[in-house]
């Protein structure tokens, strides 16, 4: 029989501008359908034009010859919570579905009690939101499983007037316009008492379901995922492979890979410093910040500004009261109304006493200050289409975060060299920066993806992670002399060089030799080359550089485990040719 309980979410009144066009579906495969017609029972049966609302036998669902969906549509108020049953009769009693744990109102994580089925309409466009066909008395759609996701808000300073949001890569198939859309998927409050906001996906089976939860419906107010519950390899979104069953994941705290803590968490110092001398190439910055996870951080908003020690390179500022556990940070320097984020994932640092960071240079994840950098020098870019299954785009782009501003809004449309259709080239004169990070656009910058993929430094060691679940190229300026980096699209591979040009991506890698590899105790790199001088960067599978050694000059170096953990590490060799080779190394 029918369930009444108050809603947190009220229903909005009925009027011209809230209408909403709302197709409700069930899947009634494997039932004998009652000689009285399938019905819908809900809270928004009034409003659809209803004697009143739970009325059992006044909206009947009707088969529109598509197998065995039966489906109504309504006209509703939109931005609310509807509750409703199926009843594969006219009455309350033996046809009224049974709801699944899964798809009450009610769970673990809100600690509620109301046994309906619920969905949110949060659409205003003037079309019909289509609800999933769920199997009668089932928890998801056929062949599909039902994903429940819970965030707790309750330690968050205030909850966003814009609302929580989910986005992840299951979004599409579940009514949005693609994936990882920070403002399309909205999360409910179900019960006023709590903060707990929730969502429920239907995904595939095998399917491995990545997410971030927004506190707002833009990325800068997406939470930052702790490394103990990211998926790992430099990707630092949360993770969830599915299987066989429907799963109700368990509520965690907005940032956090628990629950939240009833009790007080307690708070340090932390002093932040960085050397911005590798990154000072236009006399000097209008301020240099450091933003993060965390109110007392602004959310990786605004930041919080740094002071310049003395007439070192160094920035610093001590925050005080900040949580402890994991402290998620990144440094930015502001220039004429830009803002430069450091590339790489976010830093990380365990807080359980009142600490100071270790020095790194900004783009570094080295501990130390910034090595001396090159004088400014002019790089060539290059793109190849020509050995790859994708069609170049009516226009290309390199973006980067070297241009001003950096990255989409900076980025440079590049023009086919003559003769050579597919291969697309840019020069960009005076970098200064000692390490770039960029990656090609196949159409505008700005459009969804349009970007390289990149998906994997594992597979692809020329790239690093870029802090926000994807990877961009990575390249450290080393000479001062003009260099041209060719690529093929989406791969580390060198592309078409021009014979006039010094190429950086002369690819020396089978001229490159590592042995023993996989090594459980060390490996030994022999370079049998022709350059006198070699920069090798050893970087794990984050991206996160753990050894560096510069203007090596014996034709053999041995690379001693030590402090290196089992895993896969990339390699990256350049000389003094400009010439470069990226190798894997395996440690067991």
């Amino acid at each position: 029989m029918k369930k009444y309980l108050l809603m947190s979410v009220a229903l909005a009144a009925t009027s011209g501008l809230f209408a909403k066009k709302v197709k409700f579906q069930v899947d009634m495969t494997g039932k004998t359908i009652s000689p009285n017609g399938v019905h819908i029972a809900g809270n928004f049966q009034k409003a659809a034009g209803a004697s009143d609302n739970w009325k059992p036998n006044e909206t009947a669902m009707t088969n529109g010859g598509s197998g065995n969906i039966y489906s109504v549509v309504v006209d509703i108020p939109a931005m609310a919570v509807y509750e409703f049953k199926i009843i594969n009769d006219n009455n309350w009693g033996p046809g009224e579905e049974s709801i699944p744990a899964i798809s009450k109102v009610e769970s673990a994580a809100n600690g509620g009690q109301n046994g309906n089925r619920w969905a949110y309409i949060d659409s205003l466009k003037n079309d019909t939101t289509i609800l999933p066909a769920i199997l009668f008395g089932g928890e998801a759609p056929a062949g599909k499983i039902a994903l429940r996701f819970a965030v707790d808000l309750q330690k968050e300073t205030a909850v966003s007037a814009n609302g929580v949001y989910i986005a992840g890569d299951f979004q599409g198939s579940n009514g949005a316009s693609g994936n990882w859309k920070p403002n399309e998927t909205r999360m409910v409050n179900l019960f006023g008492s709590n903060k707990v906001y929730e969502y429920i996906a239907y995904v595939d089976t095998t399917a491995g379901v990545e997410w971030k939860y927004l506190n707002g419906n833009d990325w800068p107010t997406s939470e930052s995922v702790p490394s103990s519950c990211q998926k790992g390899g430099g990707n630092q979104n949360r993770f969830f492979q599915a299987a066989s069953a429907s799963t109700a994941l368990a509520k965690v705290c907005f940032g956090s890979c628990t629950a939240c803590p009833t009790a007080p968490i307690p708070t340090y110092a932390l002093t932040f410093q960085v050397d911005m001398s590798s990154s000072d190439c236009d006399g000097g910055f209008d301020s240099v910040t450091v933003a993060g996870a965390g109110a007392k951080l602004t959310g990786f908003g605004a930041g919080s500004k740094m002071s310049k020690v003395g007439s070192t390179g160094v920035y610093s500022i001590t925050v005080a009261d900040l949580d402890s556990g994991e402290v998620s940070f990144k440094y930015r320097f502001h220039k004429n109304g830009n803002t430069n984020w450091e590339g790489g994932s976010n830093r990380t640092l365990t807080l359980a006493k009142n600490d100071t960071t270790p020095i790194t240079c900004f783009n570094s994840r080295v501990v130390g200050n910034c090595p001396s950098k090159p004088a400014p020098s002019k790089i060539t870019f290059i793109v190849d289409f020509t050995k790859t299954v994708t069609p170049p785009a009516s226009k290309i782009y390199l973006m980067g975060d070297f241009t001003k501003p950096q990255w989409q809004d900076g980025a440079k449309e590049m023009t086919q060299i003559t003769g050579k259709p597919g291969i697309y080239t840019v020069t960009i004169d005076s970098i200064c920066p000692g390490k770039l990070a960029y990656r090609f656009s196949n159409g505008d910058p700005k459009a969804a993806g349009t970007g390289e993929p990149l998906d994997d430094s594992t597979a692809t060691p020329c790239v690093e992670p870029n802090g926000v679940g994807g990877f961009n190229r990575a390249y450290v300026r080393t000479v001062a002399t003009d260099v041209t980096i060719s690529k093929l699209w989406n791969s580390c591979d060198a592309g078409f060089v021009p014979s006039s040009s010094v190429s950086e991506l002369a690819n020396i890698s089978n001229l490159v030799k590592l042995y023993p590899n996989p090594t459980s105790t060390f490996t030994v790199v022999e370079f049998n080359d022709a350059a006198k001088l070699h920069n090798v960067i050893m970087m794990d599978v984050t991206g996160r550089v753990v050894r560096t050694i510069e203007n090596y000059d014996l034709s053999t170096l041995r690379i001693d485990k030590e402090d290196l953990k089992q895993g896969v590490y990339m390699i990256n060799i350049t000389n003094n040719l400009n010439q470069s080779a990226n190798v894997k190394l395996v440690i067991e």
